[in-house]
């Protein structure tokens, strides 16, 4: 019996350390046809000094997919449209994986990663989308492969129109 407890305890352990927080398609429904205001903040690559844009952002969703469609004001050739799906049961945002989804006091912060190249170097993204049905806030963290650093290559920063 006692051999049976402790296997079961042991089970339950290894599911609770590979738990994995998921998100779903209903987490962004306050999203759905909305369209915000605000700015890009981002670290230069060749001065290393901050840079801000104003932008622009509607948000819709369409069958499984999120539609982004940035705007930035005074550099329209950068403009993005973007879509992202849900993947793998919620484990995946577009292609990074969820790390994190809490709802709090009506702030729901989604924080995915991915691996990839930063400014030439291997690194790992660590992206944090904090919002709620007034405010939607994106970072961008990097950390180099090999250091124990991140720092933040960029955020946005909307307010619902």
């Amino acid at each position: 019996m006692k051999t049976l407890l402790n296997t079961i305890s042991l089970f339950l352990l290894v599911l609770t350390l590979n738990a994995q927080d998921t998100i779903k398609l209903t987490d962004f429904e306050d999203f759905n046809n909305t369209s915000w205001t605000g700015t890009l903040t981002y670290k230069d690559y060749q001065s290393g000094k901050l840079s801000h844009v104003e932008t622009t952002m509607q948000v819709k969703i369409e069958g499984e997919k999120i539609i982004y469609n940035v705007q930035f004001t005074y550099e329209p050739n950068k403009n993005n449209k973007s879509s992202v799906k849900i993947k793998k049961n919620g484990t995946y945002y577009g292609n990074e994986k969820v790390e994190q989804n809490t709802l709090e006091n009506g702030t729901r912060t989604v924080v995915t990663s991915y691996k990839g190249k930063d400014n030439g170097k291997k690194a790992t993204m660590y992206i944090t989308r904090q919002f709620n049905n007034k405010i939607y806030k994106e970072t961008k963290e990097v950390q180099i492969t090999g250091s124990n650093e991140r720092f933040v290559r960029n955020t946005y920063e909307f307010t619902k129109l």
